[in-house]
């Protein structure tokens, strides 16, 4: 099953529309004097994001990193079309000065190892006074248990699944037993959403950047933890970094 099925093509109606509604909320967490700047999607996928931002803001410069290559090549088949538009597998290729940064459906899939490693790489390119756009999803409290049992009914037996560590997020404690694979010779990640926290991930960012404007979705006039994603803007400060980074 491709990427496209597992989210804008899923055959269930509510997860379809709910896919589609978390990019509008991203792009809505700036304006359109934000957009006339370079952009940047880290983790980009599909590229889908990016071509919605070519739809709303026509031109805008826009550089999609995407580690793997699978998904690179079809996020390159998506936006051949926007000659603003470009596709980077590299960190090293990242251009700095990046006045947004849209990293969303990224942070529940790293290890400590590797997000720490995103975050160096994000701090790196995004000029002082740019916009630092995360959106992750709500894996603790009431979203938890709907998900879980989403999960359960789809395909029992699955680790996120499990009824005892749904029941465990549930109750605010995200599982920390997640099994880490493979993408790539030297790359860990997470398959499964469950047992990652976007409070501690909260805690992370403010550290490097200050404090963040958390916001949810897809319902954004009621709390946060009771939307299923969540988003977490940030502005770089102007001077030094706003705070020791964390050593692991």
């Amino acid at each position: 099953m491709s990427y496209a099925d597992l989210t804008w093509n899923d055959p269930n109606a509510v997860k379809r529309w709910l896919q589609h509604r978390r990019i509008r909320d991203a792009l809505d967490q700036i304006g359109p004097d934000q957009a006339r700047g370079l952009i940047v999607d880290f983790g980009g996928g599909d590229g889908m994001l990016a071509e919605v931002i070519q739809k709303r803001w026509p031109g805008t410069r826009v550089v999609v990193f995407e580690p793997y290559a699978e998904m690179a090549e079809a996020a390159r088949r998506r936006l051949d079309v926007y000659p603003t538009v470009s596709v980077v597998e590299r960190e090293v290729d990242l251009p700095p000065g990046a006045d947004v940064i849209f990293c969303t459906e990224v942070f529940e899939h790293l290890p400590d190892v590797e997000t720490d490693r995103a975050l160096d790489e994000i701090d790196r390119i995004l000029k002082a006074g740019g916009r630092l756009v995360i959106g992750v999803p709500v894996e603790v409290g009431p979203p938890a248990l709907l998900k879980g049992l989403f999960r359960h009914w789809r395909r029992a037996g699955a680790y996120d699944a499990d009824l005892g560590r749904i029941w465990q997020a549930t109750t605010g404690r995200a599982p920390t037993d997640r099994p880490p694979e493979m993408l790539g010779p030297d790359r860990k990640y997470h398959s499964f959403h469950l047992g990652f926290d976007h409070r501690q991930l909260r805690r992370r960012l403010e550290e490097r950047f200050g404090p963040a404007r958390l916001t949810g979705s897809p319902f954004r006039i009621v709390p946060v933890f009771l939307n299923s994603e969540a988003y977490l803007t940030l502005t770089k400060p102007e001077t030094v970094p706003y705070g020791p980074r964390r050593t692991r």
